[in-house]
């Protein structure tokens, strides 16, 4: 019961799907990063939903590219792109670390982040193309967003805030090591899921989970730490990482 109320709160915070009101209990703030792979699943498969639908459809294939590339973003708010492009803001300025942080934390938009949110949706846009041109398995889609939050979850739980206050913080306070153990062991039953129903197409979650530790490690070190933000980073690229692999095997 306790983790369905994480739940509902991870998924009001992390996507813009209706949860019932009244539904934050500061109580249940230490379940709220490990519920995170959970909104990956709702996410998952409404996007592969959105593609089978458009695949059954005489819908031409370039809109048909842009709105399947674009759910994920759609259906958690942006949120995530929001930090990957604050981070991108970040990361380009080439300051040192309390200047890096301070851009982090700036709520304006920079330069770099324009460019860097512009040149990533025209790569997706590109590679969905090429995927859905070359009839890629769109039930990779419903694995896609749940291991990416796996990682970005761990990473989370078991890394220091970069920042006294903020998101990691204030919800990784009270966390224990069987919230960690949870999101492990979660995230290895949605690769035997996905092993089992999709085979040698499920090999785009490996290059997925590579990729999430390199940047990872990248960015904590960058930083000195981990924050929502940085995460939101991991999310894009990693799941960026995952469709070129789709669209390429």
């Amino acid at each position: 019961m306790n983790l369905i109320r994480g739940f509902v709160m991870s998924l009001g915070m992390f996507s813009v799907i209706p949860v019932p009101k009244n539904s934050w209990n500061d109580k249940f703030m230490p379940l709220v990063i490990p519920s995170l792979p959970l909104v990956g699943v709702v996410i998952g498969i409404i996007w592969y939903a959105l593609a089978l639908g458009f695949s059954k459809l005489a819908v031409p294939v370039p809109i048909q590219s842009f709105i399947v590339m674009i759910a994920p973003f759609a259906l958690s708010g942006f949120i995530h792109a929001d930090g990957y492009m604050d981070t991108a803001d970040a990361i380009c300025s080439r300051g040192n670390l309390d200047e890096k942080k301070r851009i982090l934390k700036d709520p304006h938009t920079g330069a770099f982040a324009v460019i860097a949110i512009v040149v990533m949706l025209l790569f997706e846009l590109c590679v969905m193309r090429v995927f859905l041109d070359r009839r890629g398995e769109i039930l990779v889609f419903a694995f896609i967003p749940a291991v990416s939050r796996s990682v970005t979850g761990i990473a989370l739980l078991n890394l220091k805030p970069a920042f006294e206050s903020g998101f990691n913080a204030s919800f990784k306070k009270n966390t224990k090591l069987r919230h960690t153990v949870f999101v492990c062991v979660f995230a290895l039953i949605c690769l035997c899921a996905a092993w089992l129903a999709l085979g040698t197409a499920a090999l785009p979650l490996l290059a997925e989970i590579v990729t999430g530790i390199f940047v990872t490690l990248y960015l904590s070190r960058q930083f000195r730490g981990m924050s929502g933000d940085l995460c939101g980073c991991i999310i894009t690229v990693s799941e960026s990482a995952a469709l070129l692999c789709a669209a390429l095997i």
